[in-house]
């Protein structure tokens, strides 16, 4: 399985409340027609807690993940006239959008009933790090952080394996190129996530990986659209 990851911003002269109104009330239900789509899930931004100055990545207002088996499946609803229509709403609710496709290791399995808060956070490499190898040698020394984590209902770690589907929507496609990884930890609410994030484990976890850095750290309102 893989997920269609965007990261984007709203579009310019828009507010918050019409960005995030349309994205879940207009877009939402246009994107759950894709063909092959397997879920849906939209990330809200409610607080920054973390935007390094020289990010690589483009402003985002919100992080979408529509899942799908295969690349090939990805790419089959891409000539769809359900995703032609997805392209003709675009400029209306986003400013720009950079497309990266990922690929999850779950390192905490979700706990069951649904948790209220969430924790995204996407990632580069640290200088001197190589591409090649770079998810094998980060699963390597680091899929077991996060279980001293207070609070933790749930960690994936998504890293990137694809960045050649750039959206063709009259809005920019950012540059893909410097990021890495898209992490997701999941809490009862957001009080817990907050209180994770800012104890002695959690800053070790976001702030003090070897192999990447993150370069916004947020917390969201996941929506699950399908």
């Amino acid at each position: 399985m893989i997920y269609r990851c965007g990261l984007f911003n709203r579009r310019p002269g828009l507010d918050d409340a019409a960005f995030r109104s349309h994205w879940r009330e207009v877009h939402g239900p246009l994107a759950a027609k894709l063909p092959g789509l397997g879920s849906y899930r939209q990330n809200h931004l409610l607080e920054r807690l973390y935007e390094a100055p020289d990010s690589p990545v483009q402003a985002i207002d919100g992080i979408s993940q529509l899942s799908f088996d295969s690349v090939a499946d990805m790419v089959r609803s891409d000539a769809s006239p359900e995703y032609a229509a997805c392209k003709l709403d675009i400029p209306k609710f986003q400013g720009g959008i950079t497309i990266l496709v990922i690929e999850p290791d779950e390192l905490i399995p979700r706990s069951s009933g649904k948790p209220g808060a969430k924790l995204i956070w996407v990632s580069t490499r640290r200088s001197g790090q190589a591409a090649e190898g770079l998810r094998a040698r980060w699963l390597a020394a680091y899929r077991d952080t996060g279980r001293d984590l207070p609070g933790v209902r749930g960690y994936t770690q998504n890293f990137v394996t694809d960045r050649g589907h750039p959206v063709a929507a009259g809005v920019p496609s950012g540059d893909a190129s410097g990021a890495e990884a898209v992490s997701e930890l999941w809490f009862d609410d957001a009080a817990s996530a907050r209180a994770a994030a800012a104890s002695p484990a959690g800053q070790r976890l976001l702030h003090g990986d070897a192999v990447l850095r993150p370069v916004g750290i947020y917390l969201v309102e996941e929506l699950h659209i399908v």
